[in-house]
């Protein structure tokens, strides 16, 4: 079994705020040099993971002209884009009828890819999508890029054109770990200790599933890239304890 202490994950994908704050700093900022030199951001991607700047396509002087009108997304815009896609994603997750750990893998993807990029560069729907259908795959979750790209009326093309730039972005890390699988270990270790009878078994699932939907509402923060999924799992048994009290956790 994979391990969480000597995985990618721990040694390369958990940041202090600072570093995020950082890294979303120095993506907004490359953003916007583009801007100024090209009068666009979106880059376009070839299968292949190759990438071209957009092309000038107006005189100095009407450049000039459109960089006045056009203004560069803050970096706490870039912050609510993100996260309207996250949702999104669990929405599209969710439709699919995907596992938990197919949206929790899409989810860390895409958090990961934009640590590298900011939104103006690559398209979040599209990244979005293409994160979702690189989940299944790790995930031994066949859905073809047809499939994936039918069921959401887009054109599955673009998923394929973008899976490579996904992957360079993620720096090819693709086993990840996400809180849901150590909530469940801690319940089953709670199941152990008290000997759970039926009663207490009905209440700990209870609480398994609010701790889940807890879950859902951290991965939609930056908590993923701060803490490990164990300490996540912890926060959210905490929160779903204090609702249900069917554990003294003092």
């Amino acid at each position: 079994m994979a391990d969480f202490m000597t995985s990618t994950h721990r040694v390369k994908w958990i940041f202090s705020p600072q570093q995020l704050v950082e890294k979303y700093k120095a993506a907004n900022q490359r953003a916007k040099q583009i801007l100024e030199k090209y009068g666009a951001t979106l880059m376009e991607v070839d299968v292949d993971g190759s990438l071209s700047y957009p092309e000038p396509q107006m005189t100095a002087k009407d450049t000039g002209e459109k960089h006045s009108r056009t203004k560069p997304l803050s970096i706490e815009e870039e912050q609510c884009i993100r996260v309207f896609y996250e949702n999104k994603l669990q929405e599209v997750c969710n439709n699919f009828r995907f596992p938990h750990k197919i949206q929790a893998t899409a989810l860390i993807y895409f958090k990961r890819f934009y640590l590298q990029w900011s939104v103006m560069e690559h398209q979040p729907k599209h990244i979005m999508l293409t994160c979702i259908y690189a989940a299944c795959k790790i995930e031994e979750n066949h859905v073809s890029a047809e499939e994936l790209g039918k069921g959401i009326s887009q054109d599955h093309q673009m998923i394929l054109n973008n899976e490579m730039i996904v992957y360079q972005s993620l720096e090819f890390d693709l086993i990840v770990y996400a809180p849901y699988r150590s909530v469940e270990g801690f319940i089953n270790d709670m199941e152990e200790f008290c000997n759970a009878g039926d009663d207490q078994l009905q209440m700990l699932k209870t609480l398994q599933e609010t701790a889940r939907l807890e879950v859902d509402k951290m991965m939609l923060t930056d908590a993923p890239l701060l803490f490990p999924p164990g300490q996540l799992a912890l926060a959210a048994l905490g929160n779903s304890n204090a609702l249900h009290k069917v554990v003294d956790f003092d």
